[in-house]
């Protein structure tokens, strides 16, 4: 239950995703600062761990202070961090993030999946308000959600819960760094359009380029992003199916992308009306994770 307001919410926040990590610091619910470096996956575990109490120390973060971590990758019951994707997250294998970090921070520090943290954040204070079942879903590095039903987060014992990323599509033929084959990170995921741009031979191109090329009227890169649209829409659609899904907020750096959501749309409108949940953006911009892990983290202080 939250048990503080929007305007009530002070501290810190980390997020570190695939490829980015940031901080944020929080005044009466408005974003003062802001970091954002890189992540550093290739260089392992204990780089990201050092890497996340830096840029907390760097934020301005002291022991006693509300602090919420939001990660990619799964953490279950005992708090033990994962990847799922293992071409993003490396070498990552029930890593104790909690305990790590209480370590070099002090204690009450609470980490969250990212994508869960964004679901509560924007079930909270934004464009989740009002509905009943709601799904966030991150379509960036990789393709992931976070889920909050009658008012409630769903987490899971093993942490897998909202890797629906390594769900397999009607739509997909391409291996997975998960391991699978035909996924949705494999056809819509940010790695996953680079990789396809480059099969087709344009070379290293990043996801900004991609979708540059689509806007300048080139026939391949239309292809690209229309390929992951499908592939999207047709994700919600089934999660619609196994979940009662009402509302899809859509987010991360793919789907925050101009003409990305519209298309989605598009193509969801091809599914029988009782698969298609509505489809919006976050209220809460690139920040939504920040927001929920944050106020998990006064929610958690609150009920200790």
């Amino acid at each position: 239950m939250v048990t503080h307001s929007l305007a009530e919410l002070d501290g810190y926040a980390v997020d570190l995703g695939g490829t980015k990590l940031a901080a944020v610091s929080f005044e009466r619910g408005e974003i003062q600062n802001i970091l954002v470096r890189p992540t550093r996956s290739a260089d392992g575990p204990a780089t990201l761990v050092r890497d996340l109490a830096q840029i907390s120390k760097d934020i301005g973060y002291k022991p006693g202070a509300s602090i919420g971590v939001a990660v990619a990758g799964k953490l279950d019951a005992q708090g033990l961090w994962s990847s799922v994707n293992h071409a993003i997250l490396k070498n990552l294998s029930k890593l104790p993030l909690s305990e790590c970090l209480s370590e070099v921070l002090g204690a009450g520090v609470v980490a969250l999946n990212d994508t869960q943290a964004a679901a509560i954040g924007e079930y909270r204070f934004g464009a989740g308000k009002g509905a009943s079942s709601l799904a966030y879903l991150t379509v960036s590095t990789g393709v992931s959600a976070g889920f909050v039903l009658n008012g409630h987060a769903l987490r899971s014992a093993n942490g897998m819960l909202g890797h629906v990323g390594a769900m397999t599509s009607t739509k997909g033929s391409g291996s997975c760094g998960c391991g699978r084959v035909g996924t949705y990170e494999s056809i819509a995921s940010g790695r996953a359009m680079e990789a396809i741009a480059r099969s087709l031979g344009h070379g290293e191109l990043d996801c900004h380029q991609i979708f540059a090329a689509r806007s300048a009227g080139e026939v391949w890169a239309q292809q690209i992003v229309e390929d992951a649209c499908a592939s999207i829409a047709e994700l919600c659609a089934n999660l619609t199916a196994i979940l009662g899904v009402e509302r899809v907020v859509l987010g991360g750096g793919v789907g925050l992308a101009d003409g990305f959501l519209d298309t989605v749309k598009r193509h969801l409108s091809a599914e029988p009306a009782q698969f298609q949940p509505e489809i919006v953006s976050p209220l809460l911009g690139k920040h939504s994770a920040m927001y929920g892990v944050l106020s998990s983290a006064m929610a958690n202080g609150a009920a200790s």
